[in-house]
């Protein structure tokens, strides 16, 4: 009898083990410093003011540039070494389930992180803005940047976002290379694309590809916020590229590489980046305002067979949306002039406005094109608005529980856990495949015995949320869930 090949999506965790004597052991500082905003791509404009631009060399070259790329980047991507808090445990075997529905992994199992990881960042800016994932700097006691000349730094966190899995870093130091901004729609699927970081502690890695697919959505749902549309490339990718740079052959950034594909933990040929848009627009909230900021347009989608757009399956009341004259059973063409070909496509876009902000939103609707202005809002609820009690939290998160009787726990070899006896239409129910009867016993990595617990691990927490727990009737199948509070 074969055995089913069990399919992973690991991000490029920091490898294991680091380099010893790197990382200091400094508490590591959180910041959003309050000094003028300059966005990133002004300081760039300012720093390359009087160079001499270089000729393109990008998709219309008939033999790839590579060592033009490399040479104009490696110098730009740095090598981060994390020590993590004692007893944090990593991502599970299939981290992108800490984003994102994880009915296609459903048997993922958590692995302890090790005391300290290596992973690479990207400078964005010569006076020492480092963007990396969210996950390389996570739970990190300290952080210690190494640049491409060997100087090392501590790094301080301005601020991070785990929805998109993108942190942004500083160091003090001035005059510095960086990796200037592309654009995603400079490339397409077949044109080369290079990928820089130190993956196995390797430093400044280079190794090419090609631009297998845009827009790709990872067995993700309509959820609120976080990034589902990725550029697919073959480049070689394995652990500690995470954070690292995916450029074209103008040597100009275009995605920061985070996640493979993978039935053994290495790379066979499937590596994700986050497009470069939403590294810009999320970089730059981070800079003037320790934090990410979204847009929401209040639909539910749906993608359409055959044709490009997006379908409007339901409204959430006086959203955006509804106040605007979209209604169910429109098609959503573009937004703000830009095509919407999939339901990726679109949160994508979502992801590169802020509340407030007012687009043109084009819709289809009995084979008639109607444009309709629309003004974003921003998150219709959060935990810490909503949830001022654990009913209140129940309420948000749409379930009913109950404690597990002390048999059951001995039964199933259990020291706490509470069980889900109803799910109705709330975050849980729009976010995942709980059923009645799942037991919670973790969420975010805290042990969950009772409403209160649960109340306390959620009650001030705003981003995503990771629930593990078990069904009865398979007690040593440990599942995974996320969603978005």
């Amino acid at each position: 009898m074969k055995k089913a090949l069990v399919i992973s999506v690991l991000f490029l965790l920091p490898c294991l083990p680091a380099l010893p004597g790197l990382a200091q052991e400094k508490e590591v500082r959180i910041s959003s410093g309050r000094l003028p905003f300059v966005p990133l791509e002004e300081r760039q404009q300012q720093a390359l003011a009087g160079e001499q631009p270089a000729p393109s060399r990008g998709p219309a070259a008939q033999t790839p540039g590579f060592r033009y790329a490399a040479g104009k980047v490696i110098p730009g991507v740095v090598h981060i070494v994390a020590v993590y808090k004692p007893g944090f445990r990593g991502q599970p075997l299939n981290p992108f389930s800490t984003f994102y529905n994880n009915d296609m992994w459903p048997n993922a199992r958590r692995n302890v992180r090790a005391p300290e990881g290596s992973a690479s960042g990207v400078l964005l800016s010569g006076d020492g803005y480092i963007v990396t994932n969210c996950h390389v700097v996570q739970n990190a006691r300290s952080i210690a940047v190494i640049l491409h000349d060997k100087r090392s730094f501590e790094a301080q966190v301005i601020g991070m976002d785990s929805l998109t899995d993108l942190a942004l870093l500083k160091i003090p130091a001035a005059r510095l290379p960086f990796v200037a901004f592309g654009s995603t729609d400079s490339i397409a699927v077949g044109d080369w694309v290079l990928a820089v970081g130190n993956p196995f502690n390797l430093a400044s890695t280079v190794t090419a590809g090609i631009v297998s697919a845009k827009s790709r959505n990872i067995n993700t749902l309509e959820e609120q916020g976080g990034i589902s549309s990725f550029i697919q490339t073959d480049a070689v990718m394995n652990n500690g590229n995470s954070g690292g740079a995916l450029v074209d052959l103008d040597g100009k950034l275009i995605g920061i590489n985070t996640g493979i594909i993978t039935p053994n933990g290495s790379y066979t040929g499937y590596a994700f980046s986050i497009p470069v848009e939403v590294v810009r627009k999320v970089s730059n909230d981070l800079l003037r305002y320790g934090a990410a900021y979204r847009a929401y347009m209040g639909v539910f989608l749906k993608d359409v067979p055959d044709r490009y757009g997006v379908y409007v399956d339901s409204l959430v009341k006086e959203g955006a949306a509804m106040q605007a004259g979209i209604r169910p059973g429109d098609i959503i063409t573009r937004v703000a002039a830009k095509t919407v070909e999939s339901v990726a496509a679109f949160h994508e876009t979502m992801i590169l406005h802020h509340p407030g902000d007012k687009v043109i939103v084009t819709v289809v609707r009995k084979q008639r094109e109607i444009q309709l202005q629309t003004a974003l809002n921003g998150q219709e609820e959060t935990a810490a608005g909503v949830a001022n009690d654990p009913e209140g939290l129940l309420q948000l998160l749409g379930i009913e529980v109950m404690d597990i009787f002390r048999q059951e726990k001995e039964q199933l070899q259990l020291k706490g856990g509470l069980r889900v006896i109803k799910v109705r239409h709330g975050r849980i129910f729009r976010s995942t495949s709980i059923e009645p009867g799942f037991i919670i016993l973790e969420v975010n990595n805290q042990p969950v015995s009772s409403r209160e617990d649960l109340f306390n691990a959620l009650r001030y927490y705003k981003g995503r949320v990771l629930v593990a727990g078990i069904y009865p009737d398979y007690p040593h199948a440990l599942y995974y869930a996320a969603f978005t509070l």
